[in-house]
């Protein structure tokens, strides 16, 4: 697999530039987001990059922000998080995968993960990350595999109490998160 997409942001004014690259033993992800919020004064760049195992695990992941905040997590795919200098994080212990709050592909990990029947649910625990701040925290989300239509498959999408349909390309990456990212290219 190796891919180039661009998603418009329909939340804020921004897009994504977002590519993956399949490696011999690993998937590498790399995005540069550019968006504003409120006003052109509070504009950001984020670049973030995710290595992944063949099976869609994190492994290790970096994101800047505004080219000066950073943050570096990495993962042995099993729950366990840990900074830079090897110290384990208890509070995101059992989270598999991560969710970047600026980028559509967070949601590909969990559905490139497992092999979805129809009507399947799967419940995950995430590692959350909010944009700009880098805060990060544990969080629940489900997806449920509901339609096919050729290579285009849609699931229904939960956490907490947002619940939206995604469209995904026959990659998993999104086509179409209603009212908030719009693939382009």
């Amino acid at each position: 697999m190796n891919q180039k997409v661009v998603w418009k942001n329909e939340e804020l004014f921004g897009c994504e530039y977002f590519s993956i690259t399949k490696e011999e033993k690993n998937f590498s992800a790399k995005g540069t987001i550019i968006y504003v919020e409120g006003d052109e004064s509070n504009a950001h760049i984020v670049e973030y990059k995710v290595d992944l195992d063949t099976n869609w695990f994190t492994k290790k992941l970096t994101i800047i922000v505004d080219e000066h905040n950073s943050l570096n997590l990495m993962s042995d795919g099993m729950g366990n998080w840990f900074k830079n200098d090897g110290q384990v994080i208890d509070k995101l212990k059992g989270a598999i995968d991560i969710d970047i709050s600026s980028t559509p592909f967070s949601n590909s990990l969990p559905i490139n993960r497992m092999d979805w029947l129809l009507n399947q649910e799967g419940h995950f625990e995430m590692v959350y990350i909010s944009i700009p701040s880098l805060e990060v925290k544990k969080v629940p989300q489900s997806y449920k595999y509901i339609n096919n239509n050729g290579n285009l498959r849609y699931f229904k999408y939960r956490c907490y109490d947002y619940e939206t349909t995604l469209c995904v390309d026959e990659q998993g990456l999104i086509l179409d998160y209603p009212n908030v990212f719009r693939r382009v290219k």
